[in-house]
């Protein structure tokens, strides 16, 4: 039986792994000044100038309801591309690009927010959860941020 393998960006919050589709980054760069809007979402951290482009920037630690991590030398943005709209995420550190197979990603397990899953990979003791970056843009409404 053939799997198919595809690649992701593997990524931590909070030592908790999670993961994107390489085809939705755009690129992963370090920690910028992020000009901050005010009246926004506690979640919208603010925006970058990239590239003579305005980028907003999320904050997964409050999406998840996460305490705000003290950023360091490891902490990174990762820009993403869903449905058109540029956006960047902040997190922890980036670990890693890594092909998983299919073989080895369950669905998603039921829980309060299960819909942001689209499906979690376990092998060798590493458990990696798997964003479907549709639903959570979804959730955080880009179209209202942007």
């Amino acid at each position: 039986m053939s799997s198919q393998h595809k690649q992701y960006v593997v990524f931590a919050i909070h030592q908790n792994l999670y993961a994107v589709s390489i085809l939705d980054v755009s690129e992963i760069i370090r920690m910028q000044t992020v000009k901050w809007i005010p009246n926004s979402r506690e979640e919208f951290l603010g925006v970058i100038h990239l590239r003579e482009q305005v980028i907003p920037i999320m904050s997964l630690h409050r999406i998840f309801s996460e305490p705000d991590k003290t950023i360091d030398s490891k902490t990174r943005m990762i820009v993403l591309k869903v449905n058109g709209l540029d956006f960047g995420f902040v997190v922890d550190e980036v670990n890693h690009v890594k092909f998983l197979s299919d073989e080895h990603i369950s669905p998603a397990p039921h829980m309060s927010q299960s819909e942001w899953i689209q499906g979690v990979y376990h092998r060798d003791g590493e458990t990696i959860a798997l964003l479907n970056l549709q639903t959570l843009t979804e959730h955080v409404d880009l179209q209202k941020v942007l």
